[in-house]
């Protein structure tokens, strides 16, 4: 990895033509794009996999009391929206993993969640 590193940046250096230098930020550019929708991929995955392990967690040891539930601002379902939670801290949990694996760059994509207490 680092010996291609160096070789780009040798080739960039010595690089006096302007459109082969174009093409070189161009290809970086598309690299940066996909790297960063794996990245965003992976996290949503991690934390939707850490919410199903900490629900199922809690399902076997009997202590989901469904006091607490997390829901989307924008009413939706997913893998954290709708689970439900026997204390706040444990809605708030979930969503502060979730949160965590995001970026600042992902903010326009990032989903909102509010935890509210279910009268039961």
């Amino acid at each position: 990895m680092q010996f291609q590193t160096e070789k780009l940046r040798r080739t960039i250096q010595e690089c006096q033509d302007l459109d082969t230098l174009r093409g070189i930020a161009m290809q970086l550019l598309q690299l940066h794009e996909k790297k960063s929708a794996i990245a965003e991929w992976a996290a949503k995955k991690g934390a939707d996999a850490e919410c199903r392990a900490l629900v199922a967690e809690m399902g076997n040891n009997n202590k989901l009391a469904n006091t607490f539930q997390i829901i989307r601002s924008d009413g939706q379902s997913d893998e954290i929206a709708g689970r439900y939670f026997s204390s706040y801290d444990e809605a708030h949990t979930v969503l502060e993993r979730y949160y965590a694996d995001l970026s600042c760059c992902d903010e326009d994509e990032r989903e909102y969640y509010d935890i509210v207490e279910v009268n039961s």
